[in-house]
């Protein structure tokens, strides 16, 4: 016993040490939580909380649709699905930047389009003040949940890829009316948290041109906090290519203190099967682990030149069976195909993922 005493207490005097010695900030190291993940029995999805947390996870980036949440004008939200979130989130310590998009039919310009954006910036605020009356400082999801260690939420992006017809379908182009949401939506989330963090909408493909367009419609550094940035590509020196030339546009526009998170990056193991969603993208098992590495030492020598804080892997957990998305197969676990309920596998994503962050968090 007094042997584990001495022990222990030499742990604790090295902790400080420990934490100055580390080499990127508390939630550089990132995950998509979404996809499948969200359909785990609670067992299942409480075990995979935990293990982003032992793999060096720090954030979490989930996918937040308002038409999910709030599919009737005037209705109380349907928060079970993020509820069972959050709890999760706070219970493993990890930093949530969820991703609000998808307008509910009443409020969408084209009611039958589900890409449709909303008609009135202003009710995506009210739904926004609603989200962080819920999770935000003195939100009743915590007072509702005592047994939930409080980390109120503070940090929310504000849509995903507008200038892509998948998110934004009309109207087009997407520039002015992208900026007109944005504005109202910063400001409801400093009215409703004055010191939440507003996070800008990572545009899609040649995504800095789409930055630029935003900026010519009004865009500004008073209307976001961090830059959100999605820089896929089949060949990791042109992900980095892509994240300077976004850099440089916001330098060049006056937001050259402004962060940055790239809040998607992934390469799909699914070379050699029916996915072909991203010709020339996929890869392999072994490849994808390869970029992975290659890509995050890439944004760890340019983390402070660019002002890095965070990069997020797209996804936790994939299928990686019977879907022609490739996306599918981007997960660092999947789903065993011999049972598809059970415990998941590691892929060597995994692994590579997990000896990053580690190193780093040192």
């Amino acid at each position: 016993m007094r042997r584990l005493l001495v022990a222990l207490c030499a742990a604790a005097l090295l902790v400080p040490a420990a934490a100055d010695a580390r080499s990127v900030p508390p939630g550089f190291f990132g995950v998509m939580a979404d996809g499948v993940l969200m359909t785990r029995d609670d067992a299942s999805f409480a075990h995979e909380f935990a293990l982003m947390k032992a793999s060096g996870v720090e954030t979490i980036r989930p996918v937040v649709y308002w038409s999910e949440m709030q599919p009737e004008r005037g209705g109380p939200l349907i928060t079970l699905s993020l509820d069972r979130l959050m709890a999760q989130a706070a219970r493993n310590g990890l930093r949530v930047v969820p991703v609000v998009l998808r307008a509910p039919e009443w409020a969408r310009v084209q009611p039958s389009n589900f890409a449709s954006p909303p008609r009135d910036p202003q009710d995506f605020a009210a739904y926004l003040k609603a989200m962080i009356a819920r999770y935000g400082p003195g939100g009743t999801f915590w007072a509702e949940n005592p047994d939930v260690p409080a980390r109120p939420q503070r940090v929310w992006q504000v849509w995903n890829e507008p200038n892509l017809d998948r998110y934004w379908s009309s109207p087009k182009p997407f520039a002015k009316d992208f900026v007109a949401l944005q504005r109202v939506a910063y400001r409801a989330i400093k009215e409703a948290d004055p010191g939440a963090t507003v996070v800008l909408a990572g545009f899609g493909n040649d995504s800095w041109n789409a930055l630029e367009k935003a900026y010519d419609a009004g865009l500004n550094g008073r209307m976001y906090d961090v830059a959100g940035m999605h820089p896929f590509s089949g060949r990791v020196a042109n992900v980095m290519k892509i994240v300077r030339l976004n850099r440089r546009v916001m330098n060049r526009n006056g937001d050259a203190r402004k962060p940055i998170m790239v809040t998607e990056i992934t390469w799909p193991s699914a070379l050699g099967t029916p996915a072909t969603t991203t010709t020339g993208f996929e890869t392999t098992e072994a490849g994808q682990a390869r970029k992975l590495t290659e890509a995050y030492e890439g944004f760890l020598r340019k983390r402070r030149a660019w002002r890095i804080q965070s990069v997020i892997w797209s996804t936790w957990l994939t299928s990686d069976m019977n879907s022609t998305n490739s996306f599918d197969w981007s997960g660092l676990r999947k789903l065993n195909p011999a049972d598809p309920a059970g415990d998941p596998l590691d892929k060597p994503a995994l692994a590579a993922f997990r000896t990053l962050a580690l190193a780093a968090q040192r």
